[in-house]
């Protein structure tokens, strides 16, 4: 901004002026007066230089503006540079200097203008003026810059240049051709015009330089200026930095003063605060400091924020002190002192009221320790009446229902031993009896749940109910109701309705809806009750032709013990009814809402159920006229189921401890689809079941009878011997020592009743892969184990195989050709030999690999069929029966001799199982990608606490000599190895050792890397 000075313009007026033209007319439409436009000190934006520029256009022609650019240089002002540049620039040399970037005279007077120069020849140089982007293009400029071009070597005493004018982007272009020798007649005019010359520069330098005077002056002025708001600005922050540092007030009234006079430079200070209080005149405070004899002192109000005056400020100068510097420094800092003073009188002000607060804080607690005191008296009083009124409604509610059931028992009685002698008219009246019993029986009930604080804990049944027949049957049953009271009762419910809800609590709030009816109705009116399966839900609507629902019942219709005000002889009951059927309803996840009908015509009732409750299957679980009932309907009984297993793979045992047999076996069934759950319905029969199933998991209840569950938890780990096993607590009861007890006996969770399925079974498969994850740790310390010693058994048995090796060459050698030739019985020996003698290399190879973890098998393809007859030749089955199904006929690929060893230890193992006299079953099959081994025998099994053990390092249940107890536990880790299993599964009532190698051959080449590097284990 300001690129362009005002010095400029002056050579533009006389032209104007020449032409008539007013000076008014170049500042037209800019903004810039011409007082300022004459200013040579003032500066104008380019854009306002640009618009000058064409407002001068219409009376200026291209020539005249080169004219008045070759004036420009013929002024006065330039003339003195005339005289020096003769003495030190050349033509070129001009050039240079004044289009010098940022530093020539061109940029002084247009600091937007970019300058270039190149030049050409020691005659010839070529200028370029270009604007930066966003500056809009001002011709006239560069017409006036061939002006001052062509006359610049003129001020040399030189010709004119020749200049010629190129429009580039953002500029222009200009070739100039300097002129060398000057005329004759141009060097006597110089010689002649010397003098003049002289006398004009040195009027200019005088100029110039009584302008530089007036300058330095300014500057020197502002300098003293400057030093004396520096030195207020240093006096103000030490004052200010003194003040801040404390909050007291009195502390802070003496800092100030003492401030005022060590910092400040004042011979004396006073401070005075006004009477804060009027009736405290304490209130008032002073602070001096400084010596007494002083002139006349300065005066101050000190004001704080908003206006307040606060206190008034005297100070007195030192000897020779600047009344008027002292004055400004004064101004100057009384703001800061007085809101300094204004922080100290509010902190004074916080302080006093802290002081008071904690005083009354004090008071407060005395008076609530008191309190509390007279409470913890009345907490006792309040138990002791708590537990009064729990045994009173537990007698109460014993000795309410023990005459209704006599009652409901004999009214029973009754009917059963003489219904088929009682006429119409008796049998209705025994009907009668029982129902109002049931009625009254739920009344009890109500009212109990109310008294004891327990009316929102009211629970649903929900089962499958033909509601059309139920709503019949509630409807024959309040008909007699109704034309007692001179009422019509009129039914639309559809003739079957199979819906999901509880029967009693609907059959209680349709009673209750029609029992407020009947009530409000008058005589001759109607009731009417209406069932609709509608798209948004369930609708069931009880109306009736009363005098409708007030404004003030509106609101409060369903709250507890609100009845409508008025005489009518039929407006009898506790005001209870609808208050239970809302909350009935909402368990249900409906609604219940009162609306008035056409005015005077009644109201409606209107219950809505989710569309969720109505099935379509058409089954219902109840009779297809339901009844009331005071307790559960006898069910049949459940013959309790003591194991569940899933149909495929098991994926771990479980023992169930629930004494609730319903929901013993819904639980189990929820997790017998992935697991074998076994069911106990007490803490004793939970224990005996453990020995014989041997489970990996105990889930149990707390509450059972015989043994509770903390006590089973804690003896269950004892009698498995297994440390691992993870205990869940499932229980009911939610009490903090309970869930401790529950820790401490062992268990790792606790799941409390209600429970989701999906949550039990997420935490059981965590549970069972730490576990998992604890037996494979222990694995591996085994396995390492068993490493050490395989691998120095491995040393030193293939030491003596290669010698038998080595030697079984030359002894065929020594022995005469016709004795060992393949098929003589020497020769087959031989061969024997030789191989048994390189398997056992092999196998020493192999596992001082599995010792080391850096084995590769060594793959290779072999028929499933000659795999198993080749292991059956090598096994000693003795009086053995080997009975062999293959019916596959694959090849499989695999490490053939250690797949061989795997087999011959099964088959040795199941050989010794067998016993003389009995047999051994190998069977093969192929399904999908999988190869099966099956080899079963005659023995008894394994056990199922042993069936994970015996794939356990060094265990073995062969007496002592006989077994080593790595044998199945190598196998196992070969056959993972290989990406397969090995486990015990049932078949009939063996046990049979199961071996599943994937089939390679029927992968693709991902899964079959995927497969041979990671192990499946089960």
């Amino acid at each position: 901004m300001n690129e362009v000075s005002c010095r400029i313009f002056q050579i533009f007026e006389r032209p104007l002026a020449a032409k008539g033209v007013s000076a008014a007319v170049m500042v037209a439409g800019t903004g810039v007066s011409l007082a300022r436009l004459r200013n040579k000190k003032e500066r104008v934006d380019w854009h306002e230089f640009a618009t000058i520029m064409r407002n001068m256009r219409p009376h200026l022609s291209d020539e005249e503006y080169r004219e008045i650019g070759r004036m420009h240089m013929r002024s006065p002002p330039l003339r003195f540079a005339a005289v020096i540049g003769r003495l030190l620039f050349s033509a070129m040399d001009f050039y240079r200097w004044q289009h010098k970037p940022r530093e020539g005279v061109g940029n002084q007077l247009f600091t937007c203008i970019i300058p270039k120069h190149r030049e050409l020849s020691a005659t010839e140089i070529e200028l370029e003026l270009t604007l930066p982007d966003g500056y809009e293009m001002c011709w006239e400029f560069f017409l006036v810059s061939v002006g001052n071009f062509e006359e610049m070597p003129r001020l040399l005493g030189l010709p004119r240049s020749i200049v010629t004018l190129t429009p580039i982007p953002s500029g222009a272009r200009f070739h100039i051709v300097v002129p060398q020798r000057t005329p004759l007649f141009a060097r006597l005019l110089r010689i002649l015009t010397w003098p003049f010359t002289v006398r004009s520069a040195a009027r200019e330098l005088k100029d110039a330089h009584e302008t530089l005077i007036e300058r330095y002056l300014e500057i020197e002025d502002a300098r003293t200026k400057l030093d004396r708001q520096a030195t207020q600005l240093r006096t103000a922050h030490s004052v200010n930095d003194l003040v801040q540092r404390d909050l007291d007030l009195a502390r802070t009234l003496d800092t100030v003063a003492k401030a005022l006079v060590d910092e400040a430079g004042f011979g004396w200070a006073e401070i005075s605060l006004r009477q804060i209080d009027p009736s405290d005149a304490a209130s008032a405070r002073i602070a001096r400091f400084g010596a007494d004899d002083h002139e006349l002192p300065l005066e101050r109000v000190l004001e704080a924020r908003g206006g307040q005056l606060i206190g008034d400020l005297r100070v007195a100068l030192k000897p020779g002190a600047s009344r008027e510097e002292r004055e400004e420094l004064l101004a100057f800092i009384v703001p800061t002192l007085a809101v300094a003073l204004q922080n100290a009188l509010s902190y004074q002000a916080l302080a006093d009221y802290r002081s008071g607060l904690e005083r009354l804080v004090d008071q407060r607690t005395s008076e609530l320790r008191q309190a509390r005191d007279q409470l913890a008296g009345t907490v006792v009083e309040l138990r002791a009446a708590q537990g009064a009124r729990e045994r009173f409604f537990g007698n109460i509610s014993h000795e309410i229902r023990t005459p209704l059931s006599r009652i409901l028992l004999a009214a029973i009685d009754v009917q059963t031993r003489a219904g088929h002698v009682l006429d119409d008219r008796a049998r209705n009246n025994l009907g009668a009896v029982a129902d109002a019993t049931n009625k009254l029986v739920r009344l009890v009930d109500e009212l109990l749940l109310l008294a004891a604080g327990q009316e929102d804990k009211l629970q649903t049944v929900p089962e499958r109910v033909d509601l059309g027949k139920l709503m019949g049957a509630v409807i024959a049953q309040w008909r007699p109701v109704a034309e007692g009271a001179g009422l019509q009762l009129i039914g639309r419910t559809p003739a079957s309705l199979i819906a999901k809800v509880d029967p009693i609590a609907i059959e209680r709030v349709v009673s209750n809806l029609l029992s407020n009816a009947v009530k409000y109705t008058p005589t001759s009116g109607t009731v009417e009750l209406e069932l609709v399966h509608e798209p948004d839900g369930l609708r069931l609507s009880v109306l009736d032709t009363g005098l409708g629902i007030g404004d003030d019942l509106q609101d409060r219709l369903f709250g507890r013990f609100e009845r409508a005000r008025g005489d009518n002889h039929r407006k009898t009951g506790t005001g209870l009814g609808l208050y239970v059927a809302k909350q009935l309803v909402e368990a249900h996840g409906g609604t219940i809402t009162a609306l008035g009908r056409s005015p005077g015509a009644g109201s409606e009732l209107r219950v809505v159920l989710p569309s969720t409750v109505v099935t379509r299957d058409g089954v219902i679980d109840v009779p297809a006229v339901p009844q009331l009932r005071l307790l559960d309907p006898a069910s049949d009984p459940i013959v309790p189921k003591t194991r569940f297993e899933p149909s495929g793979f098991s994926a771990g045992t479980i023992l169930l401890a629930e004494d609730d047999v319903v929901l013993a076996d819904m639980t189990a069934r929820a997790l017998a689809d992935e697991y074998t759950v076994v069911v106990a319905h007490d803490g004793a029969t939970a224990l005996d079941l453990v020995p014989h199933h041997q489970p990996q998991m105990l889930i149990t209840d707390v509450d059972m009878p015989d043994l509770n569950g903390i006590e089973l938890s804690r003896r269950f780990r004892e009698i498995t011997g297994d440390r691992l096993a993870p205990i869940i607590v499932l229980s009911a009861m939610r009490d903090r020592a309970t869930r401790m007890a529950g820790l401490e006996a062992g268990a790792i969770d606790y799941v409390t009743k209600p429970f989701d399925p999906l949550e039990l079974r997420a935490r059981i498969r965590a549970q069972f892969r730490m576990r998992d994850l604890a037996v494979r740790l222990q694995r591996a310390e085994q396995l390492s184990a068993m490493g050490i010693l395989t691998a120095g058994l491995a040393h030193e048995l293939r030491n003596p195989a290669n010698g038998i090796v080595n030697a079984i060459g030359p002894l065929a050698d020594l022995l005469p050709r016709d004795l060992v030739r393949p098929e003589t019985a020497v020769g087959q020996l031989i061969e024997v030999l030789k191989g048994c003698a390189e398997q056992i290399g092999f196998l020493s190879r192999q596992l001082l690999g599995f010792r080391k973890g850096v084995v590769e098998l060594d793959l290779r393809q072999i028929p499933v069929r000659d795999l198993v007859q080749r292991a059956i030749s090598l096994a000693h089955p003795g009086s053995v029966e080997i009975r062999v199904d293959t019916p596959c006929d694959g090849v499989m690929k695999c490490a053939p001799p250690l797949l061989m060893q795997v087999l011959i230890n099964l088959i040795e193992n199941a050989i010794y199982a067998a016993g003389p006299g009995g047999w051994i079953q190998i069977r093969t099959s192929a399904s999908g990608s999988n190869f099966t081994i099956e080899v079963s025998d005659s023995g008894a099994g394994v056990p199922l606490q042993l069936r994970d053990r015996v794939f356990e390092p060094f265990f073995t249940t062969k007496p002592a000599g006989i077994g080593t107890g790595l044998g199945l536990s190598l196998a196992r880790d070969i056959v993972h190895r290989h990406g397969g299993t090995l486990e015990i599964r049932d078949r009939g009532t063996q046990a049979c050792f199961v071996m599943e190698l994937p089939n390679y051959s029927a992968l693709d080449g991902v899964t079959k890397t995927a497969m041979m590097t990671t192990p499946r284990l089960r």
